[in-house]
This record gives structure tokens, sequence and C-alpha cells, in this order.
């Protein structure tokens, strides 16, 4: 790709969940030569990154332990108002779209880009542009893909929610499932996959494309 950035950007990524950091920092490490990526678990991490160092655009999620991502917006623009701060979410609502660009949200991007929209994507807000990247990025043969492995529609919403690194209790409240019923899926999941946990599942989705980083 031919937007590369300099090799002295320097991005704070705020996600509590670290198979999904990890994930975010592989695929932005092995796009962007050179650049500085900090990692931030919760509101109060962030804060205390921010106050030690300048940062080029730091890239938020919607829901921390400690805060909500929007409440964290607002304290970010006041604590450092030069960087541009994207929402990184799995959220599609349209009412957090327009509230966090009502705080001042340079962006808004879904988590399931792939890795070549979210380097455009963050080459275009360190720029200066205002980035919005909707659910509708994801490829539409992913589906094809899951069924020629065997993962149904369902399972396929649940292994985007691992990659995300949320724990049963949490993949049950966004998807209104009972505990069993994840299990039931996360046990065929594993099959598919042919994996012996969730960071395995997850790794071997990402080679096959079903997940985005």
């Amino acid at each position: 790709m031919s937007n590369t950035l300099p090799p002295d950007t320097r991005l704070l990524l705020i996600d509590d969940h670290q198979i999904y950091l990890d994930g975010l920092s592989l695929t932005l490490s092995s796009l962007c030569e050179g650049v500085q990526l900090d990692h931030a678990h919760n509101a109060a991490e962030a804060l205390q990154q921010v106050s030690e160092h300048p940062y080029d655009l730091i890239l938020l999620d919607l829901q921390l332990p400690d805060s909500s991502g929007l409440a964290l917006l607002q304290k970010l623009r006041a604590a450092d108002a030069m960087a541009p701060i994207a929402i990184l979410t799995a959220s599609n609502s349209p009412s957090d779209l327009d509230a966090a660009l009502q705080l001042g949200a340079a962006g808004f991007i879904s988590k399931t880009a792939d890795g070549a929209t979210l380097l455009q994507a963050v080459t275009q807000l360190l720029y200066g542009a205002q980035v919005v990247i909707s659910d509708e990025n994801r490829p539409l043969d992913r589906q094809s893909s899951a069924r020629e492995v065997g993962i149904t529609p369902r399972q396929l919403e649940i292994l985007d929610l691992l990659a995300e690194g949320l724990p049963n209790k949490l993949i049950c409240q966004r998807l209104s499932l009972s505990e069993d019923t994840v299990k039931t899926h996360l046990k065929a999941l594993f099959s598919s996959l042919e994996s012996h946990n969730r960071t395995e599942c997850v790794n071997h989705a990402r080679k096959l494309g079903l997940v985005s980083f």
C-alpha cells in the first residue's frame, strides 16, 4: 500500500480485551512500519498515557470497565485537544455514531473492518479527514467461507465477539442467548476450526479470513 505512516507516528489503542488488542496491534504493526503502539485497558490508564506522551491518533472502544467510551472521549478531548480520536467499536448504533461525532470524534470505525480498510482509515485520520466505516464494509464472501467449514451465521456472530475478547456472559447479553446455547455454539466452533481453546479458535478464524484481526 502506498500510504505509509512516518516512523515516529504514535498511536494509543484503548480497549479492555487483550485478544482484540493483540490482533489490532499485529495488523497495525505489520501494515505501518515503525509505528509506535501504546495500549490502555481502561479510562484511568488512557488518561495516564495521554498525560505522559503526545499522540498522533487515539483509537477508543465504546465500552470500558471503568467508563463509557463517550465519557472518556470528552476527557481525552480536554486533556489533548490536538490528537484526533476515533471510536473503534462493534456497535452499529446510529445514536452512538451521532453522539461520538457531536463530542468531537474524528472517526467511527466498525471492528469488522479488514486490515487494509483500517490502515486506510488510520491514514486518513492522521491527515485530518473524518472517517466513518460501518459494518457494511465486511467482506461479502465471509458467509460463504464460513459455510464451507460448517459455521452458521449465528456462530459467526459469536466468533466476532470471541475475537473482541468477550467472555461467555457478555456474549449471552449481546446476543440475547442462554449460557448453555452459547456453550453449544462454542463447542461447534472449536470443532469446525479444529481448536482446543478460544485463542486457537480466533487465530484459526483469522487465517481463514472469518474475522478481521
